[in-house]
């Protein structure tokens, strides 16, 4: 540990700080959500589930996100390597709000079936970064979550980063076909009545949308999205 921090010395990704990667002082300035909203018409909703009237066969039953993408929290995403990605999580579990375990704990209220599916990388992406970071988030909420994390879906194709693409319409054609259900995960999906999809970052939505209709249409009843930051 010691020659870890020597040549790779623990600095906070926000200001510099030296011995930390998330100081208390900027994870002060992380903004927490404090309204949330439904997916599709934007209005308030609580914990982020969808209206009856925007409700659809194959919808986002529900949308609950963290934090504000602020230009601290986007910076953090951003700057954190393979390297560092595992220790920076562990440092967000241990300082975390007790604010955001409550929101959390509206997932065991709901019900205790639920199965953990991380947004899947590409091989390329994945061989690239060495980790899929929306698996590293998905393994921090379990912590508080305790359900299991799932292994259902598939990257079937490679897209353009979604964050270069600047129009909403042009971000839902980019994902459209980018998922299937693995072939030999099939047999689990009537197992599995609920699903809570996890993503680093939710803007436009079109990817976790994505991602919600061929899960739907494979058999999934419900289908809830949990991102650590909403753009």
């Amino acid at each position: 540990m010691f020659l870890i921090d020597l040549f790779f010395p623990k600095f906070c990704l926000g200001c510099g700080y030296i011995g930390v990667y998330v100081c208390s002082s900027c994870f002060k300035k992380l903004e927490l959500i404090k309204q949330d909203t439904c997916f599709y018409c934007k209005k308030p909703s609580l914990f982020g589930l969808t209206h009856p009237n925007c409700s659809k066969t194959h919808n986002i039953d529900g949308l609950l996100t963290i934090y504000h993408y602020n230009p601290l929290l986007k910076k953090i995403i951003k700057n954190i390597k393979y390297r560092l990605a595992v220790q920076v999580w562990q440092e967000f579990y241990k300082i975390i709000e007790p604010q955001v375990i409550l929101k959390l704990g509206f997932y065991k209220r709901l019900s205790q079936d639920f199965v953990i599916q991380p947004i899947p990388l590409s091989k390329i992406k994945y061989n690239e970064r060495g980790f899929n970071q929306a698996s590293l988030i998905s393994t921090f909420f379990q912590k508080f979550l305790h359900y299991s994390i799932g292994d259902l879906l598939i990257r079937k194709k490679e897209i353009s980063a979604q964050a270069q693409i600047k129009n909403k319409k042009g971000r839902y054609f980019n994902v459209q076909g980018a998922f299937a259900i693995k072939p030999d995960r099939r047999g689990l999906i009537y197992q599995t009545p609920n699903i809570i999809v996890i993503d680093d970052v939710v803007t436009s939505g079109s990817t976790v949308k994505e991602a919600a209709r061929v899960l739907k249409k494979a058999g999934i009843k419900k289908v809830y999205v949990l991102a650590l930051a909403k753009g």
